[in-house]
C-alpha cells in the first residue's frame, strides 16, 4: 500500500516541540471528500459539526425553515443558507400613461404605454408582462434578470370595463402581479329641471347635466323656478330607497317615478329611471338619492 506522511509536534522535557514523521499506510487514513482523519472518531466529530441531523419537526418558522421541517445530516452551509437566506418572491408596481377613471360608455380610453417597476428579491427575474384583463399584450424577457423599469410602449384602445396588469416571474416560477390601471365603463345618472307635467324624451334627459359615476348615493343642486327637479340613472341599478333634502328629510314620496329609453353615446338604448319632483321654487336646493 502507499504511504501517506503525517506529521506529530510534541512537547518534549524543556518545553520544545520536538517533531515526528510516523508512517502509515493508506488503509490507516479515513478520508472524507476534503479532509483525512487517523480515526473514526475524528471523523465522527468532524462530521458532527459539519452536518446537523435532528427528527423533531420546527414548531415555528424561523428565516427560510417552515414549521414541520426535519433535518437529515444537512451541511452546516446549507442550513445557515436556509436560515439566513429565506427565500422571498419579487415586488411589483404598475402605471399606465391613462390613470384608473370611471368612463361613460362610447367614449374611448386610448392608453400608450405602461410602466412596470420590479424588484428583484431572492431569485433572478425571468419575465414581465403585460395584461389587459386575461390577455397577454407584450412580455420581456431579455434583460429582466436584475429587475428594474420596464416600459411596454403599446398604444392600447380601450372601450368597455378593463383592468391592465403587469405581472413578473421569477426563476423558482412565481408570479407577482400589480394593477397598472382600472377603466370602469357606466352610462351616466342626470339631473336637471322640466316643466309641470311635461312629457320627457330620451334627448330631453341628455340635454341635462351629465355625471359619469359609478352606482352608488351621490348629491344633485338644482336652482327652481316653479318647475320640478328631475333625476335620472340606468334602471339596471334598481329603485331608490331615498332621496334626502339638506336636512336629511326624506322626499321620495314628493317624486314621481317612470322609465324612460335613453339612447347614449354609444348609440345603444338604455332603460333609465326617471325621477320628477313636483313643482317648487328654490335657489341651490340639493338632493341626494340613495340606493
Amino acid at each position: 500500500m502507499a504511504e501517506k506522511n503525517i506529521t506529530i509536534k510534541q512537547k518534549n522535557e524543556l518545553g520544545q516541540l520536538d517533531t515526528f514523521y510516523p508512517k502509515t499506510i493508506a488503509a490507516q487514513v479515513i478520508e472524507s471528500s476534503t479532509k483525512m482523519f487517523l480515526t473514526d472518531t475524528d471523523k465522527a466529530k468532524y462530521d458532527a459539526n459539519t452536518s446537523y441531523t435532528n427528527a423533531t419537526p420546527i414548531v415555528e418558522p424561523i428565516g427560510g425553515i417552515e414549521a414541520g421541517d426535519t433535518f437529515d445530516a444537512v451541511a452546516m452551509s446549507d442550513l445557515m443558507d436556509q436560515l439566513l437566506y429565506p427565500y422571498v418572491k419579487p415586488e411589483i408596481t404598475g402605471t399606465a400613461s391613462v390613470a384608473s377613471r370611471v368612463v361613460e360608455k362610447g367614449v374611448t380610453t386610448s392608453v400608450t404605454y405602461v410602466d412596470a417597476v420590479v424588484t428583484k428579491k431572492s431569485d433572478a427575474i425571468t419575465k414581465v408582462e403585460l395584461f389587459n384583463n386575461a390577455t397577454s399584450v407584450e412580455a420581456k424577457t431579455e434583460g429582466v434578470e436584475a429587475g428594474g423599469t420596464f416600459r411596454f410602449s403599446q398604444t392600447i384602445s380601450i372601450s368597455d370595463t378593463s383592468t391592465l396588469k403587469v405581472k413578473a416571474t421569477d426563476s423558482t416560477g412565481v408570479v407577482v402581479e400589480a394593477e397598472a390601471a382600472t377603466y370602469t365603463y357606466v352610462y351616466p345618472m342626470y339631473n336637471g329641471t322640466c316643466a309641470a307635467g311635461a312629457t320627457l324624451t330620451s334627448a330631453d334627459i341628455v340635454a341635462m347635466t351629465k355625471h359619469v359615476v359609478e352606482k352608488g348615493n351621490e348629491s344633485f343642486t338644482f336652482d327652481l323656478t316653479d318647475n320640478c327637479a328631475v333625476i335620472a340613472y340606468p334602471a339596471s341599478y334598481g329603485d331608490l330607497v331615498a332621496i334626502r333634502d339638506d336636512n336629511g328629510f326624506n322626499n321620495i314620496a314628493n317624486f314621481t317615478k317612470s322609465v324612460i329609453t335613453v339612447t347614449g353615446t354609444d348609440a345603444t338604448s338604455q332603460n333609465y329611471n326617471v325621477y320628477v319632483k313636483e313643482p317648487a321654487t328654490a335657489t341651490g336646493f340639493k338632493f341626494t338619492i340613495e340606493f
